[in-house]
């Protein structure tokens, strides 16, 4: 078996001499031992199609590799040859905040993805407090740890007001393949939540909130087709204020009483987790990202987690919880692809009260390539929260799942949907340093009050808008992205805005707007078999 890990994002900084001396001394090529441990075989395995297609699926997926190959070699004795062929991400992590008034820095954010070319992500960040403290955070996580297939992870933050710590370990479910998946996590936080009215307002409420969540799942039956058994333990405790405050300048003021009050609950359960699954991976190249090869599931899964209350974990009411998460992709061609993914979890307390922490979400995409370089892109995106436990608004203009162009308003409610149409076109590679792509979007939306706090329904909202994307180094599925957006009804309370982002867009399991993951249990998974 032989090994070779790339580093593009050195090599193509060549021409810039002092950006690839800064590059050269953050970036370290993964090391083959790293690469080779993610590997479904080893030398003198007999040779499977299914073992070598999965382990190139796994490099793929990790988030310190760009892409990754496995290819067979026949001899002519008989036997064959491994030979394995990766290229990293960019190593480097940085990022700030710039603004017009005093300090004009306002945040800076370094590290590194892939320490000494271990897998090892570490980062730390400051931002300035504005009156009140200054706020610093660390990140620190291990995508092998132990030297196993494990990930293992520790952050922390002081906020200005507030702050929050995380610990998890565990095994996640990589491949159909594998007989067992488990993880374990605690975390606590605490700060102030954002809540916006008509008037354009946008007071504060604290808000504090921690959990704990222990399990394991197994397969059941043939890879490809099969299902998912397991059991955890879980315990969430949450805790609202009962006052709305402006935090400004150092000082907390007080606003009054909230609109209506929130209990406090310690819960605590023993969940059951299913799922079945019968899915296949297909390549595809330029769908997601600009030019990166990524692995779309197509086929159905279906995942439950059904929880019911344990006193002897601290449970101090008695309820049941059900969540549960819906996958499907079709694809009829390689040109046609689309993609359906629901969410759903709600609780029934004891006694005779009503189902509560309702959250429902759901997103509908159709890509058609229409030729190798112009992609079209439909998406219907829709959340609906309903009679939840904590302060909770979906906002219209939240990013990646309102409305463009409206992050300025003061519209929130209870229920939103939005569609998008999105046509893009790849430039391809500049100069060897990334690729770049442009495109043209239309956002329409609209929300409905529901029952959260300061709610409104609003008629059909849009924008138009343009965006500038760009990935480095080339075939990254990481993706830098400018928009601008106009919008085009009333209420945005600006007359043009500028977003930028940098996420990893193909991702098996739909990304959480902020707001929905705000109002989601902190210990229900993305999908059963995301899990952990």
């Amino acid at each position: 078996m032989t090994i070779y890990t790339e580093a593009p994002s050195v090599a193509s900084l060549r021409r810039v001499p002092v950006i690839a001396r800064i590059a050269r001394t953050m970036h370290e090529t993964t090391q083959p031992s790293v690469v080779e441990r993610f590997l479904l075989f080893k030398a003198g395995d007999h040779c499977e199609e299914l073992r070598r297609a999965e382990s190139e699926r796994i490099l793929r997926a990790q988030p310190f590799i760009a892409d990754a190959d496995v290819f067979i070699v026949a001899n002519d004795d008989g036997t064959v040859d491994a030979e394995v062929r990766t290229i990293d991400e960019t190593a480097v992590v940085f990022g700030g905040s710039v603004r017009a008034r005093s300090p004009n820095v306002s945040g800076i954010l370094f590290g590194n993805a892939n320490l000494a070319g271990q897998g090892v992500y570490a980062s730390g960040a400051w931002r300035t407090g504005d009156g009140f403290r200054d706020g610093y955070s660390g990140r620190l996580i291990d995508n092998q740890f132990l030297g196993l297939a494990l990930v293992a992870g520790a952050e922390g933050e002081r906020n200005p007001v507030g702050g929050s710590w995380r610990l998890y370990a565990g095994r996640p479910f990589f491949t159909d393949l594998q007989r067992v998946a488990w993880r374990a996590r605690s975390g606590e936080s605490s700060g102030l939540m954002e809540l916006r009215r008509p008037d354009g307002t946008k007071p504060d409420v604290a808000l504090w909130r921690r959990y704990f969540e222990v399990g394991a799942v197994g397969r059941v039956g043939l890879p490809g087709r099969l299902g998912l058994v397991g059991l955890s333990l879980t315990g969430d405790d949450e805790e609202t204020g009962t006052r709305l405050v402006s935090a400004d300048s150092g000082m907390i003021i007080d606003l009054g009483p909230l609109p209506r009050p929130y209990s406090p609950h310690h819960l605590a359960r023993v969940n059951l987790l299913l799922g079945v699954r019968d899915i296949r991976f297909v390549r595809r190249r330029a769908l997601d990202a600009i030019t990166a090869t990524q692995d779309v599931p197509l086929g159905v899964q279906i995942g439950l987690q059904a929880g019911h209350s344990a006193p002897i974990l601290g449970a101090q009411e008695k309820d049941f919880f059900f969540a549960g998460d819906l996958y499907v992709g079709t694809s009829r061609s390689e040109r046609a692809t689309t993609r359906l993914q629901l969410r759903s979890e709600g609780r029934l307390p004891g006694g005779d009260a009503p189902w509560d922490g309702l959250l429902n979400t759901g997103r509908l995409l159709h890509q058609i390539k229409v030729s190798r370089s112009n992609l079209d892109e439909f998406a219907l995106e829709w959340a609906a929260g309903y009679r939840q436990r904590m302060p909770f608004q979906l906002l219209l203009g939240v990013p990646e799942g309102g409305v463009r162009g409206y992050e300025q308003s003061s519209f929130a409610g209870g229920q939103r949907i939005v569609t998008r149409y999105e046509h893009r076109y790849s430039y391809g590679a500049v100069r060897n340093l990334g690729d770049v792509a442009f495109a043209g979007f239309v956002d329409v939306g609209r929300q409905w009050a529901g029952d959260v706090p300061y709610g409104v329904t609003t008629p059909v909202k849009g924008a138009l808008g343009l965006s500038l994307l760009a990935s480095v180094p080339s075939r990254s599925t990481r993706v830098w992205r400018a928009d601008v957006a106009f919008p085009v009804s009333s209420g945005a309370r600006a007359p043009v805005t500028i977003r930028f982002t940098n996420i990893d867009r193909t991702a098996f399991a739909f990304r959480d707007p902020r707001d929905v993951a705000t109002g989601r249990e902190l210990t229900v998974p993305s999908s059963i078999f995301a899990w952990p």
